[in-house]
C-alpha cells in the first residue's frame, strides 16, 4: 500500500458544508421521538378540550357545564404551552441538525410558521378565554345562574387540531 493511499484513508470525511452541524443518527433518533410524542401529546389535549368545550356547549345540566368549564382551565394552557414548547425546541433542532433546515424546504417553513402561531393563540388568546370559562363553571357550581357566551371558545378545538393535522400531512407526506 503506498503512502498517498494510507494518508487518504485517514482523513475524515469532509462535510458538504463548511462548520456544518449535524445531529448523530442516535441523538436524531431520539429527538425525532420525542418530537413525535409530543405532537401527539399536543393533538391529544386539542382533542380533550373539544370534548370539554362541545360538552359544555351542547348540555342542559349546570353541573356538567361547571365541571367541564372548570376541567378546561387543567388541560389547556399550560399543557399546550408546554407541549408546543418542547415540539417548537424538537423541530427547531431538527432542522438545524439535519440536512432539512429551518428555511431550506417551504414544509418545514410551514411547520415552524404553525407551531409559532399556535404556541402564541395559546399565550394570547386561549389563556383569557379559557379563565374567563373556569371562572364562569366555579360561578354556575356556586349555584349561579349564568349564561355563558361559547362563541369565542368554538374555534380553538377546531383550528388548532386542524393545524396540527396539518403539519402531520406535510411532515408524513413532505415532497
Amino acid at each position: 500500500m503506498s503512502s498517498a493511499s494510507v494518508a487518504t484513508q485517514a482523513r475524515p470525511p469532509q462535510t458538504t458544508r463548511q462548520g456544518s452541524w449535524r445531529l448523530g443518527n442516535r441523538l436524531r433518533k431520539t429527538v425525532l421521538l420525542l418530537h413525535i410524542v409530543v405532537g401527539g401529546s399536543w393533538f391529544g389535549l386539542d382533542v380533550a378540550m373539544a370534548v370539554l368545550v362541545f360538552t359544555a356547549i351542547g348540555t342542559d345540566s349546570a353541573a356538567v357545564r361547571a365541571h367541564t368549564l372548570q376541567s378546561l382551565k387543567l388541560i389547556t394552557v399550560w399543557p399546550m404551552f408546554s407541549a408546543a414548547a418542547l415540539s417548537l425546541v424538537t423541530g427547531i433542532l431538527l432542522g438545524l441538525g439535519s440536512k432539512y433546515g429551518l428555511f431550506r424546504y417551504w414544509w418545514v417553513t410551514i411547520k415552524l410558521g404553525l407551531n409559532l402561531v399556535l404556541v402564541t393563540l395559546v399565550l394570547t388568546a386561549l389563556r383569557g378565554e379559557v379563565a374567563s370559562a373556569a371562572n364562569l363553571g366555579a360561578q354556575l357550581a356556586g349555584g349561579a345562574d349564568a349564561e355563558w357566551n361559547f362563541s369565542n371558545m368554538i374555534y380553538p378545538p377546531i383550528v388548532s387540531p386542524t393545524a396540527l393535522t396539518i403539519a402531520f400531512l406535510l411532515a408524513v407526506f413532505k415532497p
